[in-house]
């Protein structure tokens, strides 16, 4: 794939993307609410971090998304007001 199809593809998929990073980065979540809950107390701190660090980029992911949602629908939107009906 070149480079020119590639960023093609990753702008006519980006909605699905993002939601695969939101699944990610919740699983990454998952894994240290584990590593938290098995009582190790000493690398409490950095799992605490890490938990916070992947929540907040689930929703930045997450929110990512819903905005490359929204300039789907409305570059949509204005491709059909331009339209020439026949």
């Amino acid at each position: 794939m070149t480079g020119r199809r590639m960023l093609l593809w990753i702008g006519r998929h980006q909605v699905g993307l993002s939601l695969a990073m939101v699944v990610l980065w919740l699983a990454n979540a998952t894994i240290q609410i584990i590593a938290i809950a098995s009582g190790d107390t000493g690398t409490n701190g950095g799992h605490v971090f890490s938990l916070v660090l992947a929540l907040l980029l689930a929703v930045l992911s997450a929110a990512s998304a819903v905005i490359a949602l929204i300039a789907k629908k409305k570059k949509t939107a204005e491709d059909q007001t331009h339209r020439i009906d026949p």
